[in-house]
């Protein structure tokens, strides 16, 4: 009889089982929070509580597949909320918001009890592609100014802020009515060159059909907010030019006749320009805006 032989066999590696999108596992995975999950959480914070995968993405990691491994452990192991299945389909993107848990670790980062801390506990859903597009600005911002050595962002104070704690402003209204209105800017920033510095308050305007209350709700209050004591308490100056940035070009040059027609020569402050026409090449640094009271496009800066 021939030798009896001996066979070995080799299993097939198990695959570890998939993850749930929509829900957190019986279990979740083993993980380590490192500086750049962290870095993540604070953002989410910063960023008016609220990111997208691609935004996360643009700000933190080269490759989508890694950002993907790293924002599902964050969920799983509850530092961030995100969308069930029926929030995600009426969605153009996953986004994600902090939870309990990753509130209370950004509030111990800043000594701070959970309860003491301002954070948004749900994205206000009928506004979430407004709030993405004020992200994109910042992003877009933030890689232009790490791009041009000459240029700094200095201070980036969100929406949520003015909401939380607003500025109001009187002023007069032709024919001469006395009106107040609270201010609320998408976003102010301070950006300095050769150690000047730029206050720019920033207005998204995602409609698509003319306004006819554009210059009641932001020209003449967000004039007379430039010249007020409130903004001067809060800033620590009257300088500063408001950037509106709009759908396209029927809709800016509406918005800009209206602006020079109703404060004539200090339709100067105001500059606009579209969504299609900024990026990182652009925003900051290229003839994109029209100045009220000007025909010709102007970058915001020049002399770098």
């Amino acid at each position: 009889m021939p030798p009896s032989t001996t066979v070995t066999l080799f299993e097939t590696p198990r695959r570890r089982p998939r993850l749930p999108v929509f829900e957190r596992a019986a279990q979740a995975p083993l993980m380590r929070l490192t500086d750049r999950d962290k870095r993540i959480l604070e953002a989410v914070h910063s960023f008016d509580g609220l990111l997208a995968d691609y935004q996360i993405r643009a700000l933190f990691f080269t490759g989508k597949t890694q950002m993907q491994i790293r924002t599902k452990l964050l969920f799983q192991h509850g530092y961030l909320a995100r969308p069930d299945r029926r929030r995600r389909a009426a969605l153009p993107c996953m986004v994600y918001w902090l939870t309990q848990q990753g509130a209370a670790y950004i509030a111990g980062l800043a000594g701070q009890a959970r309860q003491e801390l301002v954070w948004r506990r749900e994205p206000k859903w009928s506004q979430i592609e407004h709030d993405l597009s004020v992200n994109d600005l910042r992003i877009t911002i933030i890689q232009t100014c790490r791009a041009t050595p000459a240029l700094t962002l200095e201070q980036w104070i969100p929406q949520s802020a003015f909401w939380a704690y607003p500025d109001t402003v009187e002023y007069v209204e032709p024919p001469g009515k006395t009106l107040k209105r609270r201010v609320r800017p998408d976003g102010y920033c301070v950006i300095s060159l050769h150690q000047k510095r730029f206050r720019l308050l920033w207005e998204l305007d995602r409609r698509t059909e003319d306004n006819p209350r554009f210059v009641r709700e932001k020209v003449y209050p967000g004039l007379a907010y430039l010249r007020s004591a409130a903004y001067r308490q809060r800033f620590g100056y009257n300088a500063g030019k408001w950037l509106l940035v709009t759908t396209g070009e029927r809709r800016l040059a509406n918005m800009k006749r209206q602006t020079e027609q109703a404060v004539g020569r200090d339709a100067k402050v105001f500059y606009f320009t579209t969504l299609p026409q900024i990026n990182p090449d652009t925003i900051l640094t290229a003839p994109i805006w029209l100045r009220g009271g000007e025909t010709m496009p102007r970058p915001l800066f020049t002399h770098l």
